[in-house]
């Protein structure tokens, strides 16, 4: 499994390279944010790259990490080569919020500026796949309870422009 997310990780980080070369892009303002499998390629692309200012990571890994020590281990390592801005968020009823934390803790421990924000117990009026309700928080389902919180990070870490 790690294997497969670090190559979709490497298709990030070619996008990341393709937009540097974009006419109207700040190179010093991306960030980059993911839920569930994608809040771990967030945590593995931030580790693999200097290429973004700030990272959210939305229940990275958390449906997966009771069952996965390769996957502990790689996100921790990862975690270790975070230096930018990092917020991580879960939700007190998803599989577990553990991930998150293991995370944030990791990369703060390594001199990251990184802050953990677990959420109330989430309750989606859709779970078509019946996985843990939490996970859904961070579906359009639950925009409204985390995406000031997300907005608020990314500026109050957006680098100026000079």
């Amino acid at each position: 499994m790690t294997g497969r997310l670090q190559a979709e990780t490497d298709d990030v980080l070619a996008a990341l390279d393709y937009a540097k070369g974009l006419p109207d892009i700040d190179i010093h303002r991306i960030g980059i944010m993911g839920w569930s499998f994608g809040g771990i390629i967030s945590v593995f692309a931030a580790s693999r790259s200097d290429g973004f200012y700030a990272i959210v990571d939305q229940a990275g890994g958390s449906l997966t990490w009771n069952r996965s020590r390769e996957l502990q281990t790689a996100m921790q390592d990862a975690a270790r080569k975070i230096r930018i801005p990092l917020l991580c968020l879960g939700a007190e009823n998803d599989a577990t919020t553990e991930s998150v934390k293991s995370v944030c803790d990791n990369a703060a421990r390594n001199g990251a500026d990184a802050a953990v924000t677990i959420y109330p117990p989430f309750t989606p009026t859709q779970n078509l796949n019946n996985v843990a309700p939490g996970h859904l928080l961070f579906s359009g389902q639950g925009v409204a309870v985390w995406g000031q919180d997300v907005v608020r990070f990314f500026n109050t870490h957006r680098p100026r422009r000079d």
